[in-house]
């Protein structure tokens, strides 16, 4: 029953995470009004606004005019449901103490900054330092917290943010931009400070594998099936989102998806 609420918690705070995403920038605020259909207009009812279900229930389309509605929002809430569910997990005795919650608290919340970044990327190719400095905060956080209870500090989380910065903005200032943009830089703050030093650069090996295959991958799909149009195929000039390839990196070692050992053998060599 724990884990259950936790989960329908993290859901209701997925489709908050879905305004942010989509009013972010915008000239609006997350308290700018109850949400609307983008085609129609019309004020969505409190029985359109269940996360996830009522996107099933309806089908994916707007009740009123029947227009598409995007998978993104059931897939930001199911991703916030199970950010929590992580960080519950996470932290052993989430709700037994105030240095417990609180881990729990900015793991969650570093999570779910991790799905409003990955989606937004996507959908803008750009990371906005707000959501960037918000999740360096929580890293840092968490870095207080784990010296609190512990009664030391972890050099190597402490330097592993503006290290993994650091990388970043070396080959942002040589190619002037025209290889890696900033943002990444400034996300891999809060990767650094969570992971520490080793660790991160162990995200950073595999974001960049990941990113070369999937880019390698979705290149290849369109020679073959001779999809990509002209002016829109993807080539080796092609801007792609790195951001969401940042995150899986940091997933796969933060909840260990990898043997770590056979990574920094790599990293040694």
């Amino acid at each position: 029953m724990e884990y259950l609420a936790v989960f329908v918690f993290g859901l209701i705070v997925g489709s908050f995470l879905n305004v942010v995403i989509l009013r972010f920038n915008t000239g609006m605020t997350v308290s700018d009004g109850r949400s609307r259909c983008f085609s129609c207009g019309e004020e969505l009812t409190w029985s359109e606004l269940v996360p996830v279900l009522s996107y099933a229930f309806q089908g994916g389309a707007c009740r009123k005019c029947g227009s598409r509605i995007s998978p993104q929002y059931p897939l930001v809430e199911i991703a916030g449901g199970m950010a929590f569910i992580a960080a519950y997990t996470m932290v052993p005795g989430a709700l037994s103490g105030a240095m417990p919650f609180a881990a729990f608290a900015l793991t969650a919340i570093l999570l779910c900054l991790y799905v409003v970044i990955v989606a937004y990327d996507l959908k803008h190719k750009i990371i906005p330092d707000f959501f960037s400095y918000l999740a360096g905060f929580a890293a840092l956080g968490l870095v207080a917290v784990d010296s609190a209870t512990t009664g030391s500090v972890d050099f190597m989380r402490v330097i592993g943010g503006p290290a993994l910065f650091l990388f970043f903005w070396f080959f942002w200032k040589v190619s002037k931009g025209r290889w890696m943009g900033l943002g990444d830089g400034k996300l891999a703050l809060s990767i650094g400070w969570t992971l520490g030093l080793v660790q991160g650069l162990a995200a950073l090996l595999i974001s960049f594998w990941a990113g070369a295959v999937v880019s390698l991958a979705a290149m290849g799909y369109q020679r073959v099936s001779k999809k990509g149009r002209e002016g829109a195929a993807l080539g080796m000039k092609s801007e792609i989102p790195f951001g969401p390839f940042l995150v899986i990196g940091f997933l796969v070692v933060f909840f260990g998806f990898i043997d770590m050992q056979s990574i920094l053998a790599y990293l040694a060599l």
